[in-house]
């Protein structure tokens, strides 16, 4: 089943982060197309000098970035022709020329990478992922933060909501060819309700998500916890299973700037703290 994920690209180190993950995660690489975007800051944008010159060197840095992004992926099992190249001259902000780009391509997923080396780089990444979270888009969005090596599965939170039922089917998509990944079912309830009555219900229905796309009941596992802060007990649960992928569906309605980039508190504070694992959230 074929998978075509459109991966940001830019000339920081961050967004190396998304390609590391993307060529860790996939076992099955025949069945992954990936296609590469860099998006090329305006003429205007880039400095002094004539438009012209200013848009051949915006250019030739684009291009060199998703050159050397691709032979990064084709020293590790890419086909080249399974890895495609777009360099995209920025009409808007570059979170809204990634996810128009996004939903026009019809892309599975959108990855971005993230890394925090200096306040400077984390207010770009922040600025570009923040506005990302903040449209409603049709692929989800894998945040990818510091992938560590020889992680394995994708923890899957469940709310009973329709967001987290479209992302237990992009779960088992995404998870159909790559039978080493298994999928943790989580549910976090507060203590002392009755609310492990819904439980087995919702397990049920995405798990029967799951079993559609190719991910059987051998591979599905589930996990109820009794906490107050649902993302803390996520996240703990995240760095104890050292998963690869940590799947949330976006829910919640809220005011503020923060509100507006992860909708919800659990994608909100997961995109905050989470490390070591990708977050993938859906619209």
């Amino acid at each position: 089943m074929k998978r075509h994920l459109l991966v940001t690209v830019s000339g920081e180190k961050s967004s190396l982060h998304g390609l590391r993950f993307v060529q860790q995660f996939f076992q099955n690489h025949k069945d992954v197309e990936l296609t590469l975007l860099y998006t090329a800051p305006r003429a205007a944008d880039w400095g002094p000098g004539t438009a012209s010159a200013a848009e051949t060197a915006v250019g030739e840095k684009g291009q060199q970035a998703l050159e050397e992004a691709q032979e990064f992926l084709c020293n590790r099992h890419f086909s080249k022709e399974h890895v495609h190249l777009k360099l995209l001259p920025r009409r808007n902000t570059a979170a809204l020329d990634i996810l128009e780009e996004g939903e026009s391509g019809l892309y599975d997923a959108v990855v971005l990478g993230r890394r925090g080396l200096s306040r400077l780089e984390e207010l770009v990444e922040d600025s570009v992922t923040g506005e990302a979270l903040s449209q409603k888009t049709v692929a989800p969005l894998w945040i990818c933060r510091w992938p560590e090596k020889h992680r394995q599965h994708v923890l899957l939170g469940l709310d009973g909501s329709e967001a987290s039922y479209r992302m237990a089917d992009h779960v088992g998509f995404m998870l159909a060819d790559e039978p080493e990944h298994h999928v943790r079912m989580m549910r976090v309830i507060s203590p002392g309700t009755s609310s492990h009555k819904d439980s087995e219900e919702i397990f049920e229905r995405a798990g029967e998500i799951l079993a559609s796309n190719g991910v059987l009941q051998n591979r599905q596992h589930i996990l109820v916890v009794e906490r107050v802060n649902v993302w803390k007990a996520i996240l703990e649960e995240a760095e104890t299973g050292k998963y690869a992928a940590v799947a949330v569906g976006r829910t919640g309605v809220g005011g503020g700037m923060i509100k507006k980039i992860f909708v919800g508190a659990t994608a909100e504070n997961l995109g905050r703290k989470l490390n070591g694992a990708a977050l993938w959230v859906n619209s």
